[in-house]
């Protein structure tokens, strides 16, 4: 009769009897942290009741290897296989499935692996056996691990690691090469502190990873610079915006498209010929300025700067090409085009975004001390000026379009017309955009508007939205309705009363319900005709458990009201 009936009690016994042999101060819940049976030193465990398709469990181990190799984790150099109720052991090198632990599987790990053919074990153990416990014991201990290349889809997990394990690193240290002026060879190319887990990458440049280049940043870099990759259909399908605002340009004209701020330069990849030889790109960060001059430099009229020299790579950045600096508002090879009255501007970019609020440390960011922030805060009051991406499109307005045929094609969440009123224009027409599909994990609007460089006063803009699918496909949604916003609701319905009878003994809950440890903005309050606590905190959707929330009791972020008995009705319904 079988010892166990269920896999997880055969596992914990196997550990409860090898660990304090190996390292008694492992703790099973860092060796099960990447959803597999564990990973201890060398060595990856899978357990199951009966082995009856060793291949078939030798693949869902290859998958999880697979797995651990996208995250950037080192790859045990050892698979072991075991059988609780027979007590036996297989061993399995992973360096002689390396070409099938690099590929890229999706669904379950233990789902469709019959038919998979791999090679016999390496050894066959059965730990009720003692010369074989032993030999377990030092399978065990060993820290060997199996070399991957690297590729564009690992790249990323590396990177964090990289950046974790080295927390004063810059992306030279990781993806520096021998190309350009600046020659720094990084840890992929020369690895040091993966020298045991990863191949050296060979590939001359970084093109490879273009599309990837705002993931591969640094941690201070990612917080400064703001960057979020458009996806390629989002890309592509904004191109119709662009052609009809060629098809604005007076028949005389000539015409530029700008982008400031193009990275790789995904925006542009599906233009034609004859559109990128009217296309002016730049980007901020260095190697991103390299990838975008392998692939556009030819093609586009002018890069901003158009060489590279000795002084280009300045800290991770590119001098000269700070759009939010004096020199490259007077950059004359821009000026040329701006000055120039039978030139038509087209603007075409996806702004950085980030907020203060939104990224510890970012109210020291460089660019809050640009000189395009410091002129935009005499003419903006308020929060306005705090938004990245706002900066980027007052300034579009303020110091390149001219003429009524110029337009803007940008990308950014709708608040900057809908709450924040920035900018008062023609909306000839737009998309939204799911904002999970621009490197985030959140499903949120961004707006991809085509404004006419005309004074307009409207109150409702619609634009349809589009998705993409599971087979990377664009889906048709709805045309969305949007409304701008004159009054908050907090400023309206907010009940800021206070009452005789209340008591400083209520509690305060945390944003899951539960109370709450944490310091609190607000007193915590008891009255019998207390009945809840409401946040309204934002117009938009980003973040919404944060900015919108009803609880039994006071938050321990204030920002709310309480509810009443004689005005729950009221509220709620007007929330809703």
């Amino acid at each position: 009769m079988d010892k166990y009936t269920l896999e997880r009690d055969g596992q914990i016994d196997f550990y409860k009897v090898f660990l304090p042999r190996v390292n008694p101060s492992l703790d099973i819940d860092d060796i099960l942290a990447d959803n597999n049976d564990g990973v201890i030193n060398g060595n990856l465990l899978e357990f199951k009741l009966h082995v009856t398709d060793l291949n078939a469990v030798l693949l869902q181990c290859i998958k999880y290897l697979s797995a651990l190799r996208v995250k950037g984790k080192p790859i045990p150099a050892n698979i072991l296989i075991i059988d609780v109720n027979a007590a036996t052991l297989w061993l399995y090198h992973s360096e002689t499935y390396l070409s099938d632990i690099e590929k890229l599987y999706t669904g379950g790990a233990s789902k469709d692996n019959s038919g998979f053919i791999g090679g016999n074990a390496e050894r066959v153990l059965h730990y009720d056996k003692p010369l074989d416990v032993e030999s377990i014991v030092r399978l065990l201990k060993e820290c060997s691990y199996t070399k991957i290349h690297i590729d564009e889809n690992c790249i990323v997990g590396w990177a964090t690691s990289f950046y974790k394990a080295v927390p004063t690193a810059r992306k030279e240290d990781f993806l520096g090469d021998d190309t350009g002026k600046h020659k720094t060879i990084g840890e992929i190319r020369k690895p040091v502190h993966f020298a045991k887990f990863i191949y050296p990458y060979t590939g001359q440049t970084n093109v490879k990873f273009n599309y990837l280049m705002d993931k591969l940043n640094d941690t201070l870099q990612k917080k400064n610079l703001g960057a979020f990759y458009t996806h390629s259909l989002y890309a592509e399908k904004s191109l119709e915006l662009v052609r009809a605002a060629i098809a604005r340009v007076p028949a005389q004209n000539d015409y530029i498209i700008l982008d400031r701020c193009a990275g790789t330069g995904n925006l542009e990849a599906d233009l034609t010929d004859d559109e990128l030889s009217h296309c002016i790109v730049s980007t901020i960060e260095y190697y991103e300025y390299k990838v975008l001059q392998e692939l556009l430099g030819a093609k586009v009229r002018h890069i901003i700067p158009p060489i590279e020299t000795a002084e280009t790579f300045n800290a991770g950045l590119v001098k000269g090409a700070d759009a939010l600096s004096k020199e490259y508002i007077e950059n004359p090879i821009i000026r040329q085009y701006i000055d120039n009255p039978e030139c038509t501007i087209i603007l075409f970019e996806n702004p950085p975004y980030t907020e203060p609020q939104a990224v510890e440390g970012q109210k020291t960011a460089p660019w809050k001390k640009s000189y395009v922030v410091s002129e935009m805060r005499k003419e903006c009051s308020g929060t306005v000026s705090n938004d990245l991406g706002n900066v980027f499109i007052w300034s579009g307005f303020k110091y390149y379009l001219r003429q009524s045929t110029d337009s803007y094609i940008v990308y950014s969440p709708v608040k900057y017309w809908k709450v924040q009123h920035l900018i008062n224009k023609k909306f000839i027409t737009g998309f939204a955009f799911n904002r999970r599909h621009f490197h985030t994990n959140i499903d949120a609007c961004i707006m991809c508007a085509f404004w006419s460089n005309e004074d307009a006063d409207i109150d409702t803009l619609e634009i349809i939205g589009f998705d993409i699918g599971a087979d990377n496909s664009l889906i048709l949604c709805k045309t969305l309705p949007v409304h701008r916003i004159y009054e908050l609701y907090s400023n309206r319905y907010n009940d800021k009363r206070t009452f005789e009878d209340d008591t400083p003994d209520g509690i305060i809950l945390g944003l899951d319900g539960l109370e709450s440890p944490n310091n609190s903005r607000i007193r915590p309050l008891y009255n019998n005709n207390l009945l809840g606590y409401m946040i309204a905190g934002s117009s938009g959707f980003d973040k919404p458990d944060l900015e919108s929330s009803l609880l039994v009791s006071g938050c321990y972020r204030g920002n709310g009201f309480f509810l009443r008995k004689d005005n729950y009705c009221i509220d709620i319904m007007i929330f809703t």
